[in-house]
């Protein structure tokens, strides 16, 4: 939503605009100060000096402008001619409507959809991997286990091998009445 900024009866739909706006104000308000409104001669300088100048650049200033017009042309004795045409501002009295995207604003918004759906696909992936390869039931493990128990169960049968041989020569010395101390 759009934030607005309201100042003197006007909507700033920025506030940039806003802030001109009141800094605009300060220097109407400075000038009304300081310049006799009521001689017309004044009132025409002011306002053919502030059109050259172009100190105006909000519709504050133009409302401004649009007073010294009067004043000035209140007197019949000024022509319409000695004035200066009223400078165009930036006047956002609606809000400013989003513009339709373009093609390749579309492709772009699209491009980035897709690369998200990837990055998540393939953070999927590594995640599945992951609990394939350390899980309980993993392939892999069940290749290293089946290794463990095949070197350990190597490792059995040479010492059920030896621990048969050494009872068999416990046994043919215990038959021929050699005895041993422990």
């Amino acid at each position: 939503m759009a934030r607005e900024f309201k100042f003197k009866g006007y909507t700033f739909y920025s506030e940039e605009e806003y802030n001109e706006a009141k800094k605009e104000n300060e220097t109407i308000e400075y000038i009304k100060a300081r310049t006799d409104l009521t001689n017309t001669e004044t009132v025409v300088a002011l306002y053919n000096k502030m059109i050259d100048r172009k100190v105006i650049t909000t519709v504050i200033g133009l409302d401004f402008l649009k007073r010294l017009r009067g004043l000035a042309l209140k007197n019949e004795m000024i022509n319409e001619s000695k004035l200066r045409e009223l400078p165009e501002v930036n006047v956002s009295k609606k809000k400013k409507e989003k513009q339709p995207l373009t093609t390749v604003q579309k492709l772009r918004r699209e491009n980035l959809g897709l690369k998200i759906v990837i990055i998540g696909l393939a953070a999927i992936i590594v995640g599945m991997f992951v609990i394939v390869l350390t899980g309980k039931s993993s392939p892999l493990k069940s290749v290293y286990e089946r290794d463990i128990i095949n070197k350990y169960s190597g490792w059995q049968q040479e010492l059920d091998e030896m621990q048969q041989k050494i009872n068999d020569q416990l046994y043919f010395l215990e038959q021929n009445g050699i005895y041993y101390e422990k």
